[in-house]
Order: structure tokens, then sequence, then C-alpha cells
């Protein structure tokens, strides 16, 4: 072991000492460093700090080395007795390795078969799965594997290869979503009696100003905006001159608003209609409330559902729901759609424990255009429920996940004024149904949406509404235009007047 004569070491020992010198003797039991000597059985690791100073230059004398001369007969004789298709070695030098390499390798400081076989892979995955503690919120959506996989043509062994899906760590909890709907409430029965604009991006946070703002399309047009009083009045008018009613309107309002949320947000036909994905597939979150938008939930759910999607409806006071939302909501259970109305700790359970997969997107209909939180919800159970639930959406995990229907609960939709701070759902993205409201610009004024949060993003879903119905009453003829031409939905930019 000469070679190792006059290296700069550190020697960290067994006791949890160390001690630094240059090596001037080595031997299977001992390192001696200047006049001291250490057995070996006493150290714990040997750290090389610096190399003799003509280690280098011996390094380049050896890269350097010219080779022999050969004859060029024995040369030619070598290529014209060889093989074409033979391999050969570029040169004649034979690595130089350590004469005591063999020494190394039979020492017992370097007993590589013993330690090889105290790694036992099957403990420490199954010791993995156990302290396995990672909330479904946090886990990534492709750690799920596909259970009962076959392999029809041979009985499976120790050195099989496995496919992608295959090498994955067991989920550590059963997945709950078949159960669903059957252990939690149901909702009881009545009570009797890819294709986004190109559009110019939000204006930067510190301009934002007292000044008045508007949408605009992609070309910069203004975009017009309705009163809560005229968009009612507008789906009357379809009703009655039309003979276009709520039921053809949801429907029209449904598929269009599928179309928007399965290219823009959930990953399109890539993910979706991939048949081959071992993943489960993505989890949708309705809010139901009660009129308009929650109506219109559910069947964007029952579309969602029809398609593979997971749609789980929270209703928060099902005793109160209407009758074209009740209807909706027991299509929507038809369709595979599940429906509980209980607690909201009840709710967080289900998500946290009982399901492998994360939700992806959060439907807040609880309020839409035209009513107000406080007004639909006003018992203490129901406003604490409100509150919890507030609180939870509007977390970071979540906030950037909710999508609210015309205008996000908690804003006046008239005013766009926020009443109560801890009912206000901070959305990532805002849908208009048919037409955007002006509360939306009245709540960028006064600054319940846009400085001091985060980037929303604003669509317009086509409803079906008649473009003749805009020539019929002259206070509706300001949305004489064709909105959508080819699209079932636009995007919409927001600027400042």
């Amino acid at each position: 072991m000469t070679e190792f004569l006059n290296y700069e070491v550190t020697l960290q020992f067994k006791d949890g000492t160390d001690t630094k010198g240059v090596i001037s003797h080595v031997d299977g039991s001992s390192i001696t460093l200047g006049n001291k000597n250490y057995p070996n059985v006493q150290i714990k690791d040997l750290k090389v700090n610096q190399l003799p100073a003509d280690f280098a230059k011996e390094q380049k004398k050896k890269k350097k080395k010219p080779l022999e001369q050969i004859d060029d007969a024995i040369v030619s004789a070598s290529k014209s007795t060889t093989r074409s298709g033979t391999p050969k070695p570029r040169d004649g030098v034979q690595p130089e390795w350590p004469s005591n390499v063999q020494d190394i390798k039979s020492s017992e400081d370097f007993d590589f078969a013993a330690n090889l076989a105290m790694f036992d892979k099957a403990s420490i995955f199954a010791d993995f799965q156990k302290n396995d503690k990672v909330s479904s919120q946090d886990r990534l959506v492709g750690h799920n594997k596909k259970e009962n996989v076959q392999k029809p043509k041979k009985q499976p062994s120790q050195n099989d290869k496995f496919d992608n899906d295959e090498m994955v760590i067991p989920a550590g909890k059963q997945d709950n979503w078949n159960n669903l709907g059957s252990s939690t409430k149901r909702l009881a029965s009545p009570l009797e009696g890819s294709r986004a604009n190109s559009i110019p991006s939000l204006l930067a946070r510190d301009s934002f100003t007292a000044k008045p703002h508007k949408f605009i399309f992609s070309d910069n047009s203004t975009v017009p905006t309705a009163s809560p009083v005229q968009l009612l009045e507008i789906e009357r008018i379809a009703g009655t001159t039309f003979a276009y009613d709520q039921k053809s309107m949801i429907e029209a309002t449904a598929i269009n608003l599928y179309n928007l949320v399965v290219k823009e947000i959930l990953g399109g036909a890539v993910r979706l209609s991939n048949r081959k994905n071992h993943n489960l597939p993505p989890l949708v979150l309705l809010l139901i409330g009660n009129g308009r938008s929650s109506s219109r939930a559910f069947a964007l759910g029952r579309h969602l559902a029809n398609h593979g999607v997971r749609v789980l409806a929270y209703v928060i006071n099902d005793a109160d729901l209407d009758d074209e939302t009740r209807r909706e909501s027991e299509v929507f259970e038809k369709f595979g759609g599940k429906c509980i109305s209980a607690e909201f700790p009840v709710l967080l359970d289900i998500l946290n424990n009982q399901l492998e997969t994360p939700v992806e997107l959060i439907i807040d209909a609880l309020q839409g255009f035209e009513g107000h939180l406080l007004d639909m919800f006003y018992s203490e159970d129901n406003l604490t429920t409100l509150k919890e639930l507030s609180r939870w959406a509007n977390e970071p995990k979540q906030r950037s996940r909710v999508l609210s229907l015309d205008i996000p609960s908690g804003i006046d939709g008239g005013s766009g004024t926020v009443s109560d701070p801890e009912l206000l759902f901070q959305s990532r993205y805002v849908v208009s149904l048919g037409l955007p409201i002006s509360g939306l610009l009245h709540a960028y004024n006064n600054r319940s949406i846009g400085v001091g949060h985060d980037e929303v993003s604003h669509y317009v879903v086509d409803a079906g509404i008649p473009n003749a119905l805009y020539n019929v009453r002259a206070s509706v003829r300001k949305f004489d235009k064709f909105w959508y031409c080819a699209e079932s939905y636009v995007r919409l930019g927001v600027a400042e007047q």
C-alpha cells in the first residue's frame, strides 16, 4: 500500500474524535500518521485532504507515455487475418490497475456481499407505507396503483419486469368513492306545501386605482354588462316570446360550461380520452346553494360524471332547494354523481381520508347574481357551515381551484360590495352564464376583486339566448351582437376605462 504514502488525511475514530496528518506508513492492520500509529479497529472513516505534490505530475507522464513502435508488416498481417465484424481494441495500452486491488476487495472493511445482503427492499417499502401520512391533497395523481394487474401468459416471478403502472407502492387506504351516498346523508324530499383567446392581461396590481373598469374582448372592444334585473328580464323574454324555457337554457349552458371546464382546467382530451390511463379520474366538488346557479352546476356535474369525471356535490341546506334544482340533483345522481348534505367536518373527512384523488376543481354555485348568502342562509347553523367552507376554500391549496358561476359568493351581484368578509370566496375563475353582470365591474372598482387578491380569469359562456331577442326591447338593445359566433365560450379581459 505504498501508493498511499504522503497523503494528507483526516481520520475519524469510533469514539467521535478525529485527527489530521500525513500518512507515513500503512498496512492491513494500522495506519501511521507521522510518528503515531493507529489500529484500523479504532478508525471509523478516512477523508483525503490533499494528494502528494508529485501525484499530478506522475499522472501527466502516464497520459503522455508514447506508444511503442510496431512494425508495419505486423500491423498489415494483423488486419488481413481479422474478420471485419470483430471488435478491435483501440490501442495496445492496458489499464494500470493498482497491484493491491484484490487485497482491498478481500479485506474485511470492504465486504460487498455482506452489505448487499443487508439491503431488504421489501421491508424498506413496507416501512415507507407504514409511515406514509401524506394527505391526498399533497399526493401526486400519478401515485395511484392499478389493482389486480393480470399476467395471462406466465406466472410472475422475482425477475419479472413491470409496466409503468405497476411500479408504484400500493395505496395505504381504500378509496371509498363507490360507497358515498349510502352512508352519508342524502338529499331529503321537499317539505310539504382548447380554446382560450389571446387577450390583454390584467393590469399590474400596483397600477390599480379607483378608476372604473370594463370588460374587453380580444380585439379590445368593450363588453356590455347587464344588471341582475336586465338579465332576469332577458331570460323571461326568452321563455315567453321565444319558447326558450329554463330547462332548455340550463342544458345549453351546462354543455358549453362543460367544454370550458374540460378544455381549460381539467386537461382536455389528452388526459380524459386516454382509455389506458391507470390513474383514478379527476375529482370535482360542487358547492350547492339554491336557485339559478345551483341548477346549472348540477347539470354541469351530470355531463362531467357522464364522461368519467368524479363529481361530488355538497348541499348546504337540502330542505330549501327549489323544484328545478331538486330535479337536476336527482338526474345528477342517476348519472353517477354523489350528493351529501351534512356538517362540514363530514365533507372534510371524505375529501382527506376516504378518497385517493385530490379535488382539482371547486364549482362555487352557492349564490349566483340574483341573491345574497345572508338572505339565502339565515340560520346560525348554515352560516357557521358557510364560514367554515369559505375559510377552507380560501386556503392556498384550494383557492387556485375555485370557479364561481356569475360572481364569487359573498359579493352582491348588483353593487359589487361585500357584507361579510368571512363569507367571501376568493375565486380563481369567474364564469358568466349568458352575459356578464355589472356587479363584477363594481367589485373591481371597490377592490372586492383585483388589487390585493389573486388574478382572476373571466369567461362568458353561451346560454343559448336568441340573438333576435335583443331587438324586442329597447332596454336590451345594447346587447345586440353576435357574442360567440363559432365559440361556445369567450375569455374576457379587464382594463381601466
